[in-house]
């Protein structure tokens, strides 16, 4: 039976303390997790049990830690300037982001093309770090919609949009039939307005993009890892390049962080943040993880956290093919604290099943409203104080029993360095899961088996045109 919130409270006046991690411009506060101050010690010395040190450093060294498809995971390199190649590749994609951000390359709209990791990141960086002082707006396209396609090329003028096509592969189906779609609407334009970002070139070719223009990274990084390679194009022509490379500098701080700490990680925010999902997920057995954002800038963050998380660390086998019979990844959702306190929120508080949840949020923003700040805040500890405490007065249906595990990360402000740190620091945190769990964390063949069977009910659709009872039969 998990321990009552409160009376952890009671029996350690310093708990707030001892269930806190500052890192990196950021603040992580567990104390509201139903989790014992000694257990802490317990959870910190079973992931050293792991010897997580020669984990981190067989990734950092660029060891095949990707077992399944025999690849190392490589990413840290792209936010690091010790690669001459890798250095090379991000100059060149930052130079076309500045070209366009400045508006001298003459365009003032950009449809960016993507899925996935090539989509959530880029998309994440560019809503949370937006200053609008670009030349260039930035449309964001992943599913196949086809209504939503259609109404942003009305609204566009193809003598003045350009196109990143976005794929690791440039075989990604759903990113392509956009990408013919929007190729047909620039007709001659295309090879002018169109980049690909990709670790195929040769495929980018073959689809017409010229070679001036292919925007290669390498092929060990992975979709989810992708925002820091040339797919991040779109993103640094929309927040401008030096905000990117502060960006990719505040991660490349998390980096050496992870690195160095040798296993001393008691000052870490990934392996904290790491413990404590596990505590949850199985010391607790909850089933999900809400990472909900105060701060308007962060909205995707769940989203982003969803395909991190879920992508990497959603398995039943261990690196050695075993079964895993303890329970690993959590349903991850996300949203708008303020857009949830008017829909789920209700069944959180008062609802049979208990949902954790991670709010989080920042001091203030200096490009923004600082009544509004206050608000987003004030609301944030009172949704912690009302999940933890609950309401014990007034009438029945207005009791809250409370106990609800809630988490909070909180910064001064959302800085390029301060994302690039966060983000790179939940990175870390998955790995440090698949360290402790014993889990491959950089493959997704659970994705990849969609993809296989779509083709052939897709060539059926097309040439047999079926009703909606035979449809229902396939599959």
């Amino acid at each position: 039976m998990k321990p009552s919130i409160q009376s952890l409270f009671q029996s350690n006046p310093h708990r707030r303390r001892d269930h806190r991690v500052s890192e990196g411009g950021w603040v992580f506060d567990h104390s509201h997790v139903p989790l014992e101050t000694p257990a802490l010690r317990i959870l910190m010395d079973r992931f050293l049990q792991r010897r997580p040190e020669q984990h981190i450093e067989a990734l950092f060294e660029g060891q095949p830690v990707n077992r399944s498809e025999g690849q190392a995971a490589r990413h840290m390199e792209l936010r690091s300037s010790s690669n001459d190649e890798v250095k090379q590749m991000a100059d060149r994609f930052l130079e076309v982001a500045q070209s366009l951000h400045s508006g001298r390359a003459g365009l003032s709209d950009l449809i960016h093309i993507g899925i996935g990791g090539s989509d959530l990141g880029p998309r994440l960086v560019a809503d949370a770090l937006d200053s609008a002082d670009g030349k260039v707006t930035v449309h964001w396209l992943s599913t196949v919609d086809g209504r939503r396609l259609q109404q942003l090329l009305a609204t566009l003028d193809p003598a003045q949009t350009g196109v990143v096509i976005a794929s690791k592969s440039f075989s990604t189906e759903e990113t392509l039939v956009l990408a013919e779609r929007v190729r047909h609407w620039l007709g001659e334009r295309f090879s002018g307005q169109a980049w690909a970002a990709t670790a195929n070139p040769e495929r980018a070719q073959a689809f017409g993009i010229v070679d001036s223009h292919i925007l290669s990274f390498p092929q060990w990084t992975g979709g989810r890892f992708s925002l820091w390679s040339s797919v991040g194009v779109s993103a640094a022509a929309c927040i401008g390049v030096d905000a990117f490379r502060l960006l990719m500098e505040g991660a490349h701080q998390a980096d050496q962080h992870y690195r160095f700490a040798q296993g001393h990680y008691e000052g870490s925010l990934a392996v904290w943040f790491a413990l404590v999902v596990d505590h949850l997920r199985r010391g607790l057995d909850f089933k999900t993880l809400g990472i909900v954002a105060y701060e308007p800038r962060l909205a995707l963050l769940g989203d982003y956290c969803q395909q991190l998380f879920m992508e990497s660390l959603g398995k039943r086998l261990d690196v050695d093919d075993q079964p895993i019979d303890e329970p690993t990844v959590p349903l991850i959702f996300g949203g708008r604290g303020t857009d949830l306190q008017h829909s789920i929120f209700q069944a959180l508080h008062q609802g049979i099943d208990t949902h954790p949840l991670l709010l989080v949020g920042a001091l203030s923003d200096p490009a923004g409203d600082a009544e509004l700040s206050r608000v987003q805040l004030a609301h944030l500890l009172a949704q912690r104080q009302a999940f933890a405490q609950g309401r014990a007065d007034g009438q029945a249906f207005q009791k809250m029993p409370g106990n609800r595990p809630v988490s909070v990360l909180l910064t001064d402000a959302v800085t390029p360095e301060r994302l690039g740190f966060l983000l790179a620091s939940l990175e870390h945190a998955v790995f440090s899961l698949s360290v402790l769990w014993g889990i491959n964390a950089f493959d997704q063949w659970g994705v990849e088996e969609g993809k296989r069977l779509a083709g052939p009910i897709k060539a059926r659709l097309a040439s047999e045109n079926p009703d909606l009872e035979t449809l229902l039969d396939w599959g």
